[in-house]
Formats: structure tokens, sequence, C-alpha cells
């Protein structure tokens, strides 16, 4: 079983494609239901906030070890108390508990396949997203009616990020459609004020109606992506197999959630990517590059923790907003001193496509 932290390290060494072995049973959500060490008390770690009004509480548990009891993890505000049940039920899985402020307590029952939901967060138009763990394999968002307590959704993915007004999930899709073809690193948007259906940018063969909601095509493909592109295809993202794409810093967002940066690192050269929200629901989003070529290469002469010449996300010190600004501090040795700060301004970002 591959856990959770090990994951992450895979991939931010740029690895994601040494995974393609179980791509179809994590995209698929074909999972088998593995035996779990339970953790100690001091390895479920927890986190108490508030996000406006709300009071939220988080786990993490590490290496793909779940107790026997779920956690204590919820949202509760004004209107809505969403908490995850302790008890799994009589056929193992996890129920979500919503209370209304006014209205009755409704419970949503999840698929067997997820051992932990790590965090609640209240979306827009009273839905909610949770956060999950696939059994140690992968992660997965699901998508909650809070009205009707049912699931709308559910995406199996990598390293997911949640705008600050919580409408948009940014995530990695690591994986193609077919077992035949070399995995890569993909980066989607999930806008939650759409449907399941308009949250499918293209479909299998022999599918028109795009009734298979398969992973692979699921969210807006805003990096790589072709000029002008508006959808998804086998042949769209087939241009982007050979391409080695590694994310190499978190994803940020501004404040307003209007847009958010990452650096992407393709053939050792680091690239900022900037991908502005939409408005509507029938809007895009667009995306925009800056390539630190020339005498911007941040690359040049970087090593690796064992001194190897090797570019990786430990050249990204910490990437930020400033109002239209991006700034960036870069080092090229491995836990030494800083060699470049960067101040970018927005307008600098060339769009794809024009």
């Amino acid at each position: 079983m591959i856990s959770r932290t090990l994951f992450f390290a895979i991939r931010t060494l740029g690895r994601l494609i040494g995974l393609s072995a179980i791509s179809l049973q994590v995209f698929s959500f074909a999972f088998a239901v593995y035996a779990q060490e339970v953790p100690s008390d001091t390895e479920v770690r927890s986190e108490v906030k508030h996000v406006g009004t709300a009071e939220v509480r988080s786990v993490f548990t590490p290496n793909g070890k779940y107790p026997s009891s779920h956690p204590k993890v919820y949202w509760h505000d004004a209107d809505w108390n969403i908490d995850m049940v302790p008890e799994h039920n009589p056929d193992g899985k996890l129920t979500m508990k919503i209370v209304p402020a006014n209205g009755s307590t409704q419970y949503v029952t999840l698929e067997r396949y997820f051992a932990q939901v790590d965090s609640i967060s209240r979306a827009p138009d009273d839905k909610a997203i949770a956060m999950a763990e696939a059994n140690g394999t992968s992660e997965a968002f699901i998508i909650v009616d809070l009205k009707t307590g049912a699931q709308i959704d559910q995406i199996g993915m990598y390293h997911p990020s949640i705008s600050p007004n919580r409408r948009f999930i940014l995530y990695i899709n690591g994986y193609p459609a077919h077992g035949d073809v070399a995995a890569a690193t993909k980066y989607r948007l999930y806008d939650t004020l759409k449907t399941p259906k308009e949250n499918t940018c293209a479909y299998r063969q022999n599918d028109p109606g795009h009734k298979d909601l398969n992973e692979t095509y699921r969210g807006f493909p805003v990096y790589p992506r072709k000029a002008n592109q508006i959808t998804c295809s086998d042949a769209d993202d087939l241009l982007f197999e050979e391409e080695d794409h590694d994310l190499a810093s978190d994803f940020v967002w501004s404040p307003d959630s209007n847009t958010v940066i990452f650096a992407d690192i393709k053939d050792g050269i680091v690239s900022l990517v900037s991908v502005s929200m939409p408005v509507g629901t029938r809007d895009l989003p667009k995306t925009s590059v800056y390539t630190l070529a020339g005498a911007e290469d941040v690359c040049a002469g970087a090593t690796d923790a064992a001194g190897q010449e090797n570019c990786d996300y430990h050249v990204i010190q910490s990437l930020g907003w400033d109002d239209d600004v991006v700034k960036a501090v870069f080092r090229h040795q491995f836990g030494t001193k800083l060699d470049l700060e960067m101040t970018i301004p927005v307008s600098k970002f060339i769009p794809i496509g024009r």
C-alpha cells in the first residue's frame, strides 16, 4: 500500500510516472479493502481553526494508518453543523452527519473505499467538500448537497487545494485514460457550482453522451494545455504524455480567490503558472505562464540533497502574492543560502493561446 506521506515524497521528486501500475485501480475507485494498522493517539494530528464565523476541525493520520473510530472532523457554522460520525456503520463505511439550523438531521453514507475524511469545508450553494483518504492509495474529494443530504460527486486525485472562497478545487490528475500510456502530471480545476457532467471535459471513446464520468476526464485542464483549449479528449491528453511535468511548489491562492499560482518544472526549467478563475459557470479559467529561462534560469547549477546537479522542488523556498505581484524566493544549493529573490508583476505572464 502506498501511503499519503510516501506519495508526497514521490510526487515532489517528480516520480508520478512510477505510480502508473496502480492507475486503473486508483481512478476507477476499484479499491481493495486493506487491513489497517491502528495508529497511536500521538500519530493522529488535528487542527482546529476558524474560517470566518465557522469553527473547523481537520486531521492528518500519517503513513496510511487509520484509527478504528473516525477522528473528530467537523465544520460548524451558524447554518450547518457537519460532522463525521466516529463509528463505522455495519458495512464498515463512514458516515457524515448534517444538522441544519432549521430542519431535520440527515446522514450521508460514504463508499467503503474511503478510509478517512481529513477535512470538511462548506462550499457555495449549500454544498460541502470532504477531503478523504482512499485506503492510503490516493486522495479524493467528495461533494455533498447539504439541503438534500445526497452525495453529488467524488473524484480520485492528488494534492488538492481549495480556494479561499471554497468554490474551486485545483488538483493533480496524474494518470492517463488507458493503462497502456505512460502517466503524466496534469493540473485540473473543479468548480463546485457546476454539475458533475459540467465538470467533465471529455469522454471515453464510444461515450458521446458523457455518461461515464471517468476521473481521467474530470475537471478543466489548466496546465499543460493547448492554445485556446476549451475541452479535453484522448487526443488532447496524448499531446502531453511525453512531457515530464513536476509540481515544484504548493498551490498559492490570491486572497480573493480570483487567481492561483504554482511552480512547475519541465525539462529542467521552472515555470510559474498563473490561473485566473472563471466568474460565471459558463466562463473558462485562463492560464498564463512565466518561464524562468536565460538569465533567470534558477535551475542552472541547482543541486539536490545528495549534492547532485538536479532541479526539483527544493529550488523554491517560497511563493506568494502582493496585490498583482508574485513574490518568489529561490535557492540553488540544497538547504543553504538564498540565492535569488524575484518580484514579478502578473502582467508579465504570457497567456496561453494569445
